[in-house]
């Protein structure tokens, strides 16, 4: 039983140290804080890496017997299926992260990869444009901008109200967040108005001076971003429902 007792707890050591590098990577960087709570990834990613995590372990626990016939080949089965299970929890986390935060007309919008067009994804790859590229990291602020073409602006309207790919999931429409900042700070709002809404006091030691607010349409949960009154500098992300 102490042979078996010390091999569940290695396994299980083991498996909090991944358990760790993955909540950095996941919450540190592809859904910085709060995102993770915009997008709803939280629960769900949780649920997935304390399953994982408790299952091989007790597995090992279970079958763990000094001497034991075959024990290699089923630490070995343990070992895959809880990587298997690992990877696929992680796959599908990466899938679903924050790639752009893109500012179009009036508020922001979180755009994952599965969003994204591909027609028009190929044709922002096709003329250069750089603010289009995923990064494979953090989440990048951009803006996105009406096309020249009028056609085409009313291709983009048609689809949008048919539920198709409106501004924000366009990659031939993204500009640098700079492009659009004048537009921004049109379309700020003061931060006393936002105070009404801040049921939990987030804005309590915030001045109301040089900051003013910006909706942030999220997956599960929608936000607001507080920029700077001046430069349109993104400021952060407060978790206060935008909407009264």
């Amino acid at each position: 039983m102490k042979n078996r007792f010390y091999a569940f707890l290695t396994h299980l050591i083991l498996s909090g140290l991944v358990a760790v590098f993955t909540v950095i990577m996941v919450f540190f960087i592809w859904y910085p804080e709060p995102l993770d709570k915009a997008t709803g990834v939280t629960e769900i990613f949780l649920m997935l890496l304390a399953i994982d995590i408790v299952i091989g372990p007790m597995m090992t626990f279970v079958v763990y017997q000094r001497g034991k016939a075959g024990l290699k080949l089923d630490l070995s089965i343990i070992a895959t299926l809880q990587i298997a299970a690992l990877i696929y929890g992680i796959s599908t986390v990466f899938a679903g992260r924050p790639v752009f935060i893109v500012f179009n007309q009036d508020r922001f919008d979180i755009v994952r990869p599965v969003e994204i067009d591909t027609a028009s994804a190929k044709k922002a790859d096709l003329a250069g444009n750089e603010t289009a590229k995923i990064s494979w990291f953090r989440p990048r602020w951009i803006g996105a901008v009406a096309p020249a073409d009028r056609k085409r602006s009313e291709e983009i309207l048609i689809s949008a109200l048919d539920g198709g790919a409106d501004w924000p999931q366009l990659p031939e429409l993204y500009v640098p967040l700079e492009q659009v900042k004048q537009q921004m700070l049109k379309r700020a709002r003061p931060l006393s108005a936002l105070r009404k809404l801040d049921k939990n006091n987030t804005l309590l030691e915030m001045q109301d001076n040089h900051i003013k607010w910006l909706p942030l349409r999220g997956k599960t949960k929608d936000m607001s971003v507080l920029i700077d009154s001046d430069s349109a500098e993104i400021i952060k992300v407060v978790d206060i429902n935008p909407w009264p």
